[in-house]
């Protein structure tokens, strides 16, 4: 009959041995947890880092140009490629006045095409040299992307927005009368200060009983004889324009400073030689300043602005 093995040794937990594992077991518990939420900590201090650093600055609305948004990673990319443009709101300004261009240019039914776009950046490429093949073009194309840090769709918009602004400004040139044709002018009279304080002295002189033209001729400016739209800027003609014959205006803001105007007389007259000239060197700039009147919403300060500057250049 076979003997029966012996029983191992039975080991008893006592409540003080049991009181003890537990106590080891919550100290392990609490360990990990403790390990965990200090990952968690440094995983939200760089995630907050990177946020507050990349994420959030590169979204951060800048401007609206007729509901479509400029923010500060398209700031960046413009201060990129053209690195020369070295005050806060120059690349700003280049990037509204490209979308104005790009909105006003479809109204026209104006376009470039993706073979222009390409052939421009040839030409970059091979601006007095001889033509490049295929495969170099390429290769020094890829080449000035990557150095710039620039995709290859982003840098054919600025390039086509360039093409399209030339074209625009061809189409408002040739809009301008030809010589000879009738068009409504005002002969102005004007006085121009720097600022609105002394715009009202000058309209306390005026309300005294001063004489207009006598004034006039010791400020800025002065006669600046017969005027047809589009030789001064859209706000002066605005005012011009809508002021009666022999009365004169309430002070208002350009961007040469504060105008008091005086409209002596008004027709339609024959356009000059001179004065077509003028009207289509100005046609391109003019246009550009009554839709950025009308059309630009900036969303930020000089200071903001000026902060974005240093955030894209570091």
């Amino acid at each position: 009959m076979a003997r029966k093995g012996k029983a191992p040794p039975r080991h008893e937990v006592t409540k003080r041995r049991l009181a003890r594992w537990q106590r080891e077991r919550r100290r392990r518990r609490i360990t990990i947890a403790l390990g965990m939420l200090v990952v968690a900590i440094v995983i939200v201090i760089i995630g907050y880092g990177m946020y507050a650093t990349v994420i959030a600055p590169s979204s951060q609305l800048l401007s609206t140009v007729n509901g479509t948004a400029i923010t500060a990673a398209d700031y960046r990319e413009a201060l990129r490629l053209y690195p020369y443009l070295g005050s806060p709101e120059a690349p700003l300004l280049m990037l509204e006045g490209n979308e104005l261009v790009r909105q006003g240019a479809g109204a026209y039914g104006i376009i470039v095409t993706d073979d222009e776009v390409t052939q421009e950046i040839r030409l970059l490429f091979e601006e007095g040299g001889e033509p490049l093949s295929d495969t170099v073009f390429q290769e020094r194309y890829q080449q000035m992307l990557s150095s710039i840090g620039i995709s290859a769709e982003r840098f054919r918009w600025f390039i086509a927005a360039d093409l399209l602004q030339e074209k625009l400004d061809q189409y408002l040139r040739d809009q301008v009368p030809e010589v000879g044709a009738l068009v409504p002018q005002v002969h102005v009279q004007t006085i121009l200060v720097d600022t609105e304080e002394d715009a009202a002295a000058v309209v306390g002189k005026l309300d005294e009983g001063e004489d207009f033209p006598s004034l006039a001729e010791g400020y800025k400016d002065g006669d600046l004889g017969w005027l047809p739209r589009g030789i001064m800027s859209p706000d002066f003609d605005a005012v011009a324009f809508s002021t009666a014959i022999g009365e004169r205006s309430e002070p208002f803001s350009t961007a040469e400073g504060y105008y008091i105007i005086k409209v002596v007389e008004g027709e339609d007259r024959a356009l000059d030689e001179d004065v077509k000239g003028q009207l289509e060197a100005n046609a391109f700039s003019y246009w550009l300043e009554e839709e950025t009147g009308e059309k630009v919403e900036r969303k930020v300060g000089e200071e903001d602005l000026e902060k974005i500057y240093q955030w894209a250049i570091e």
